[in-house]
């Protein structure tokens, strides 16, 4: 713009100031010719008045040249203002000229920008409703900005359906476990159910059988319009869709019912709903009862998997309701029969000589008794182990194949899509035009972060480290980034991904403050200890949300490319799958100071193209929850001694021994008794974690590995009798069992006080 404009000044002096001089000039020598003979006082005159009109014509072409020079200068200020991002410098010229229209174009253009830097902060506040209308079909910024707001919007609603999930499941959670009795636990789960998913109707069917040994569907709770109903109604196996469904195990959902078959195909009596979801509650594939609900609104499909999933806790919940109650029954029987041996003993000591015969006749039949009552009991523990099992199972492969499912979803998100290609090609601008004054100081401040910060604590974790030099990064890029975004990040160390821009204007820094944010927010949300995207060219991690010593590292040539997380890569570099998705077993990982880390990968793609590898690295805590309920034993139903444990094909632990979190010195002075090293017990702790670092090879251990599911009484390897319940666990690419144990000791505690009394 500003060439054309200068163009245009060069024309105008031309034709205002160097053309009328020439004339001038041609004028005075033709004169001076043509009147040579003429007097000097006329040549005079005419040289005179030539001069005055030179002087003329040089003062109206300075005016102009300074007129113009001014409309250039603002023109030129108001560019470079746009240029930084600056919208407060506004060009106020008048004139019919073309720089005049060149000033006011430049003035819509800011306008406009502003319009469009103000909808992209609206949205970046979480204000998603604002609206805002492209220029034109053209108008690529502002078609790109609506994309991402609609985009937002989709993630938006994911996360409040998963969030609606997970709050259900929480409070189901209370639900099951506040009850004490079948009746007011159908009653609490029929109404929350009911309000949750905001139907209009719920009922629940159990399982039962009549006097006569015919088992039928009896409703147990019916709750409608925020009331309880008091109905009684019982509909044999068959019978209905009711009855249908519970043949079938499979759920039922009914959409725009006519009037007239409601009656026919509903438990619910005469209403008119329009939508009808029956469920069976299934345990192990052993149908327990139904639930039924019926709304004047259309199910979602994720409230009807809700209901589904909700169903099969709801079933084991009956089962071991069922169970205890049996039990119960059982050892009052037990207590009552023992009350009368002890009677009958009271009166034989009276005639012992001649009812001796009699006597050890009872006593034999006393031991038998409580023989039976410890089979009974054991039995009892077996199948509450074995439902704690069971359902730990189901909870830890579910919340793996969520993980699967989610890392698929995320990789086809249009968000990381952009950010993978954005940071490869940022990553790959790093190190341009950097001074070697500069990358010596980069590599001082990366050799005293690797001596003082990074070593100091790999020592706390391991006996005999490298030393700093072994993992020092040598590729300018990993330099410049590690020196950013690490050594020279104002955090302390485990919040280094505070950081959203480094103080460096490149562009690399502008891709991580638009993108980190989003991505921090996501693994803080779901518990991830890390997140990564890896250039499938090079194998260069471009972004990680952590920010450890592998950031900016090559995992196809570098350092820790003989790793899990090395290899994970590689797989999925190699895999032409779109939907390929691989889990690689807990390894120690130096960059996280030697801790077990797990990592998951799947490919990136844009629509067709590889783009890169999204890869997460595991999160323990979360997988320690699940197992330990939150470190709530007692109330899952382990008592004192009880546990459930992940275990390796290596006899490892996968997951955080119970004893370790409670009571850690006793734990470390029972390995060391056994004779664990004091470096192995030292590690655990300094880490506060048993994962890799204790060994169970049980029997127990050994068949689920085989992978049987069964339970056995076998002693651990401190010598204490166990009841332990095993199974193989189903989660793709790694070789897991879960095994829920309890001393036997506690288990037959109410046994061997009666049999003291």
């Amino acid at each position: 713009m500003a060439i054309v404009a200068k163009r245009q000044f060069l024309y105008k002096f031309l034709l205002l100031y160097i053309t009328p001089i020439l004339l001038l000039l041609i004028l005075l020598i033709y004169l001076l010719v043509r009147d040579h003979q003429k007097a000097s006082g006329e040549r005079g005159a005419v040289v005179g008045i030539s001069v005055l009109l030179i002087i003329t014509h040089g003062i109206l072409a300075a005016s102009f040249t300074r007129r113009m020079n001014f409309k250039i200068s603002s023109i030129r200020e108001a560019i470079m203002a746009l240029a930084v991002g600056s919208f407060r410098h506004n060009i106020a010229l008048s004139g019919n000229d073309e720089l005049t229209d060149m000033a006011a174009s430049l003035n819509i253009l800011k306008e406009d920008l502003m319009k469009k830097t103000a909808f992209a902060e609206q949205v970046r506040n979480g204000n998603l409703e604002v609206q805002y209308q492209p220029n034109h079909e053209d108008d690529q910024l502002g078609h790109s900005l609506l994309k991402l707001k609609e985009n937002l919007q989709a993630v938006k609603e994911e996360d409040q359906k998963r969030n609606w999930t997970t709050d259900g499941l929480a409070r189901f959670v209370d639900v099951l476990r506040s009850n004490k009795n079948m009746a007011s636990l159908a009653h609490d789960v029929t109404r929350n159910l009911v309000q949750l998913i905001k139907a209009n109707q719920g009922a629940i069917f159990i399982l039962t059988d009549d006097q006569d040994g015919n088992q039928h569907l009896e409703m147990l709770a019916c709750y409608a319009f925020n009331r309880t109903k008091h109905l009684t109604k019982k509909i044999a196996i068959g019978e209905g869709l009711i009855g249908q469904a519970f043949l079938e195990k499979e759920t039922i959902h009914l959409k725009e019912i006519p009037e007239e078959f409601v009656r026919i195909t509903s438990g619910l009596g005469e209403a008119n709903p329009r939508n009808i979801l029956i469920t069976p509650l299934k345990a192990n594939e052993e149908v327990v009862g139904i639930v039924e609900i019926a709304s004047f609104r259309q199910f979602q499909q994720h409230e009807i998997a809700f209901v589904e999933k909700i169903g099969e806790n709801i079933a084991h919940t009956i089962l071991s309701y069922r169970t205890a109650e049996h039990t119960q029954h059982l050892l009052n029987e037990s207590h009552e029969q023992a009350e009368s041996l002890r009677a009958q003993e009271e009166e034989l000591r009276q005639n012992q000589e001649e009812l001796q015969t009699t006597q050890e006749e009872i006593s034999r039949k006393y031991n038998a008794l409580f023989k039976q009552l410890a089979e009974l009991n054991y039995e009892s523990k077996f199948d509450q182990l074995k439902s704690i099992n069971s359902t730990k199972k189901r909870n830890i492969e579910y919340y793996f194949d969520i993980i699967r499912n989610q890392i698929l979803t995320f990789s086809e998100n249009k968000m990381v899509v952009d950010a993978m290609k954005e940071f490869k090609q940022a990553f790959a601008q790093t190190g341009e035009g950097v001074t070697e004054t500069e990358i010596a100081n980069y590599k001082r401040s990366l050799d005293k972060y690797y001596t003082e910060e990074f070593i100091t604590r790999l020592k706390e974790n391991t006996d005999l480290p490298e030393q700093s030099e072994h993992y020092l990064p040598q590729e300018l890029r990993t330099c410049v980034l590690q020196y950013h975004y690490i050594s020279n990040n104002p955090h302390p160390t485990g919040q280094k991904s505070l950081l959203n821009r480094a103080d460096d204007a490149s562009v690399y820094s502008e891709v991580h403050a638009r993108y980190h944010p989003i991505m921090r927010n996501f693994l803080e949300k779901f518990g991830y200890y890390d997140i990564f995207l890896i250039d499938h060219i090079t194998g260069d991690i471009v972004y990680s949300v952590f920010k450890e010593i592998d950031f900016g590292t090559s995992l196809l040539t570098g350092l820790y490319s003989q790793t899990n997380f090395g290899r994970v890569v590689k797989n999925a570099i190699a895999s032409t799958d779109k939907n390929f998705v691989k889990l690689e077993d807990f390894e120690p990982y130096d960059p996280s100071y030697r801790a077990p880390a797990s990592f998951i990968a799947c490919p990136v793609y844009d629509g067709a193209e590889k783009v890169g590898i999204l890869v997460f690295q595991m999160p323990i805590n979360k997988i320690n929850q699940i197992l330990t309920g939150d470190n709530n034993w007692r109330t899952d139903g382990l008592g004192e001694s009880g546990e459930t444990l992940i275990i390796g094909n290596d006899y490892k632990l996968r997951s955080v021994a119970r004893e370790l979190l409670e009571d850690k010195r006793k734990y470390l002075a029972g390995l060391r008794k056994i004779g664990y090293s004091s470096s192995v017990t030292l590690q655990i702790d300094k880490m506060h974690t048993s994962i890799l670092l204790e060994k169970i090879q049980i029997k127990s251990v050994e068949a689920a590995l085989r992978g049987e599911t069964g339970t056995l009484i076998e002693k651990n390897k401190h010598g204490n009798e166990m009841l332990n319940a095993y199974a193989p666990l189903n989660i793709p690419d790694v070789h897991w069992i879960i095994l829920s144990t309890m001393k036997e000791e506690e288990a037959s505690m109410r046994i061997n006080d009666l049999r003291k009394v």
